[in-house]
């Protein structure tokens, strides 16, 4: 088995038009502002989906190709799903990538790689990097978030490093909740959490993905009496998933409005569409808490995103009533959970 051990550190060191004439006319540093940014919109996201909270990445696959296009390799595999952040160590960083919550060590999946660590990106706080033995080129599936700035891990000409190939875009606060964690030695490991955080995913993310921590009540600020409830969860009876539950209360001509749906998706889905259901007339005694009985009738589609944690946009159509969106503000979160960073 291949130890990871980023701690020895410690001890050895402590299209646009292509026309010459157009581009000529364009200054040098606006064509790298417009080429940087270009890069940044496509630059892949990775969702890792912790039971501290979200954590989401971006990776910098201009400066470090090897290394991000193996990050990625493993995280499109599934390799990621089930383990746990097995190192803790205060206020330097948190390690993930090799055990199980049993602490058993999974094989990696392929072969180790090249290292990148004089790509010009630093060991600073909140980037994520490479974890490897003494080997140079000995990465495989492990890596580390930097907790503090560990610019001492860089690489240089004459002494190879540890390759940073992105950086934390959402939930440092997790990171550091993951960090505060009590560590002892377990099983051989040094600075093993006592309760080691799972990593219940990891996926691939382009907007702001649809995740558990949006089950909550929502409403709109702008239309008084309207109201959602969302649930992120698993199929009870199959234990598959993910599906998406939605019942929106509002008001038609004086009237209370119930509809309700659901529909699986998939994770890293930064946007969820389901067809709608509605009891046409409601009897009197319904209201946000207390759905109406009867027989719903299809009325329409409802797209749901998200802006962030705390915000959403929902876009519905119907033939009957229309198109139009709302701008949804949370209302409550689930116990124990935090949009801290997100």
């Amino acid at each position: 088995m291949a130890a990871l051990d980023i701690g020895c550190a410690r001890q050895y060191i402590e299209r646009f038009p292509t026309e010459r004439t157009f581009m000529s006319r364009i200054p040098a540093l606006c064509l790298v502002l417009f080429f940087t940014s270009v890069a940044a919109a496509d630059a892949p996201r990775v969702w890792l989906d912790t039971e501290l909270g979200p954590i989401i990445v971006e990776l910098d696959e201009g400066r470090a190709p090897v290394t991000v296009q193996n990050f990625l390799d493993y995280v499109d595999a599934g390799f990621y799903d089930g383990l746990i952040f097995h190192r803790v160590s205060e206020d330097f960083v948190i390690q993930a990538g090799g055990f199980d919550a049993e602490f058993r060590f999974r094989e990696p999946s392929f072969e180790s790689i090249a290292n990148e660590s004089t790509n010009g990106l630093s060991n600073r706080p909140g980037t994520i990097a490479m974890a490897r033995t003494n080997d140079p080129d000995s990465a495989t599936s492990q890596f580390f978030i930097n907790i503090a700035d560990n610019d001492f891990l860089d690489g240089s000409s004459s002494e190879p490093g540890y390759a940073v190939f992105g950086e934390v875009m959402l939930g440092m606060g997790t990171v550091e909740r993951i960090n505060s964690l009590r560590a002892i030695t377990k099983l051989g490991l040094r600075e093993a959490p006592v309760r080691p955080p799972l990593i219940r995913r990891a996926v691939r993310v382009d907007g702001f993905p649809v995740m558990p921590l949006h089950t909550a009540s929502w409403f709109d600020p702008q239309r008084p009496g309207v109201g959602f409830n969302i649930e992120v969860t698993h199929d009870a009876s199959t234990e598959q998933g993910p599906l998406m539950v939605v019942y929106w209360y509002d008001f038609s001509d004086g009237q209370p409005l119930w509809l309700a749906g659901v529909t699986d998706f998939e994770w890293g889905d930064d946007a969820v569409t389901m067809e709608l259901s509605h009891v046409p007339a409601p009897n009197e005694q319904a209201d946000f808490l207390s759905p109406p009985a009867g027989a719903f009738e299809t009325w329409g589609e409802l797209t749901v995103t998200f802006d962030d944690c705390m915000t959403g946009r929902f876009f519905y159509d119907s033939p009957q009533f229309g198109s139009g969106e709302f701008e949804a503000t949370r209302l409550t979160l689930p116990v124990g959970e935090s949009c801290q960073g997100l």
